[in-house]
């Protein structure tokens, strides 16, 4: 292999990776739209968004070895799961005012809510995709603060991990279970 054709190929490969980074954001723009768009309109914060979109990657992945979101972990935070790509892609819409997010002051503290102002492009996903993320949606929306709190502190790998540190979509989906139906 020439040096021209080493260039060649390694400017082949950069351009797939900076596409397949470009094209991943979008799936998780897109996964994070159809989430707001579905769940109960005053329902959703950032926590919840995260934990359904954390137990609908689990899900997925323990059938078909991948994740919904494209995502490969998610970060431990004292709320639970959460990713920065997933906070990301709702500043994303939000400037794309295809959501909105409001300051919602529940009780003792405030929690910012998102709102869908137009129905989410899903052509990207299959049937089970769309079924696995119904139904997270319809377990952890619904789910109180203290619940929620109480799925993190059941999570075998989320009391394994610190704060701010990964925790792997793979290894949970071995040991973390989604949250019973009320």
């Amino acid at each position: 292999m020439t040096n021209a054709d080493f260039r060649q190929l390694s400017s082949v490969i950069l351009g797939q990776v900076l596409a397949y980074n470009q094209t991943d954001m979008q799936r998780v723009a897109a996964v994070v739209h159809y989430v707001i768009a579905k769940a109960d309109l005053g329902k959703l914060g950032h926590v919840k968004l995260n934990k359904v979109l954390w137990y609908a990657d689990l899900e997925h992945y323990r059938w078909h070895g991948a994740t919904i979101t494209g995502l490969r972990q998610y970060s431990r935070t004292l709320h639970g799961p959460m990713s920065r790509h997933i906070i990301r892609a709702v500043g994303r819409l939000a400037r794309e005012d295809k959501v909105q997010e409001r300051t919602v002051t529940v009780t003792d503290y405030t929690r910012r809510e998102m709102v869908s102002l137009e129905d989410p492009d899903i052509s990207a996903f299959t049937d089970a995709q769309i079924a696995i993320l119904d139904q997270m949606i319809n377990l952890v929306v619904p789910l109180t603060a203290s619940q929620l709190g109480r799925t993190n502190r059941e999570d075998p790998l989320w009391n394994k991990v610190e704060t701010n540190e990964a925790m792997s979509v793979a290894t949970a989906s071995i040991m973390t279970l989604p949250p019973r139906p009320r």
